[in-house]
């Protein structure tokens, strides 16, 4: 999935069509090609939509080009200077170390907003760092009595490192020699837009269905201690049937979430249902919608606070029940740099083009913290009619 389609101009569109066809393909040359074609058209975009501003800063504003900080503007010009010399390696030598973290941040910030599910997810922006430490915050760490051993060993039992290494995310970016001359403003907006479709083209797919060998671990993902992994990656959970949610089946179900992998307790007011388009029309609505007696439609039939999400890298008939705030990603740049020079692609003419590395690795608390369930078989909500001695009584949802 892709930016916002809304915005975007035909040739974008078409440009995105082909990364599409290209993926599904896994022709490398044909997706290295339609993604130099999609940053090329979105360039051209942006170009245009920086030149229609003439340089007023609210049209600017409104148009997503961001006023930029004195460490920010710094950055842009040191890359434009670095872009126009004749020897762009030697002239980003010890200049770009690491591009400003509110730039990322930005990213980010941008990234959750549009996007439901990744607005749930718990990010951290790591900087450059390689290791990051988990806190399994449903223990409670903090004690009255003597300081024993005992003690000791459940507290740090508590911690677990993630290797952010593990997985290595890379995009290029092609920049023409003339849009070195629009200035760190323009410069910054187009970064940032294509470091925005490089983070979202594997993010989503990694949170939901990585199996952890050289990507995030996903949500779908048995990641219990002592799980069997094959070649390097972990097994997919076995999904639990699911057939209504009515109290008495949905209430044990999410039962499963309130209790950690290690049997501590975990207190939770709303669950996140993922599924995929199709599945949410033909399953999850019609099992979440009744009509009431004033003719109206009740949606959203859920005994306890339910989001739904939908995410099409959900396979057909399947569904994950989460809590998505206990599942990590934290994302960093390289220690050696995040932007960097490439003459991999010496056909291009008056271009530069420069390679941007990030780190980062995806996993959720523990194995209790999603549930994989299959939905295929839910059944459609309906009213309950019960007889009660020998009166009729309808329960019926009220708007």
């Amino acid at each position: 999935m892709l930016g916002n389609k809304a915005t975007m101009t035909p040739n974008q569109l078409e440009a995105l069509d082909a990364i599409t066809k290209a993926m599904q393909s896994g022709n490398e040359t044909e997706i290295r090609d339609s993604w130099a074609l999609f940053m090329s058209t979105t360039a051209d975009a942006l170009k245009l939509d920086f030149l229609e501003a003439n340089g007023d800063v609210t049209i600017l504003a409104q148009r997503g080009f961001r006023q930029l900080t004195q460490k920010e503007t710094k950055f842009y010009e040191k890359l434009i200077e670095a872009g126009k010399s004749a020897n762009p390696k030697q002239a980003m030598s010890g200049v770009m170390d690491i591009m400003p973290e509110t730039v990322i941040e930005d990213v980010y910030k941008d990234l959750t907003e549009e996007h439901p599910l990744l607005s749930r997810i718990t990010f951290r922006n790591v900087s450059f760092l390689t290791r990051w430490i988990l806190n399994d915050h449903s223990v409670q760490t903090a004690v009255w009595g003597e300081i024993n051993e005992e003690i000791t060993k459940e507290i740090s039992s508590a911690f677990r490192v993630v290797e952010l290494t593990q997985c290595k995310l890379s995009a290029f970016a092609m920049i023409e020699h003339d849009m070195l001359l629009l200035g760190p403003s323009f410069l910054d907006n187009y970064i940032r837009t294509f470091l925005r479709e490089a983070l979202l083209c594997g993010l989503e797919k990694g949170i939901v269905n990585g199996n952890g060998k050289k990507q995030p671990i996903g949500l779908v993902r048995n990641i219990e201690e002592g799980v069997t992994m094959v070649g390097g990656a972990y097994p997919k959970k076995e999904a639990i049937k699911l057939t209504s949610f009515m109290p008495q089946e949905y209430g044990p179900l999410l039962a499963k979430l309130s209790v950690t992998e290690k049997g501590r307790k975990r207190k939770f007011t709303s669950v996140t249902l993922i599924c995929n388009m199709a599945d949410y029309l033909t399953k999850v609505m019609p099992a979440t919608t009744t009509l009431n007696t004033q003719g109206s439609f009740v949606t959203n039939l859920f005994p306890f606070p339910t989001e739904v999400v939908m995410s099409n890298e959900i396979e057909d008939g399947e569904a994950i029940i989460c809590l998505p705030e206990e599942y990590f990603m934290g994302i960093g740049s390289a220690k050696e740099g995040l932007l960097e020079f490439s003459d991999d692609f010496k056909f291009l003419e008056d271009k530069r083009v420069f390679k941007i590395k990030m780190h980062g690795m995806g996993t959720a608390f523990d194995n209790t913290s999603a549930l994989l369930v299959d939905i295929s078989g839910l059944d459609p909500a309906y009213i309950t009619v019960r007889y009660q001695g020998a009166v009729l009584q309808e329960q019926v949802p009220e708007a």
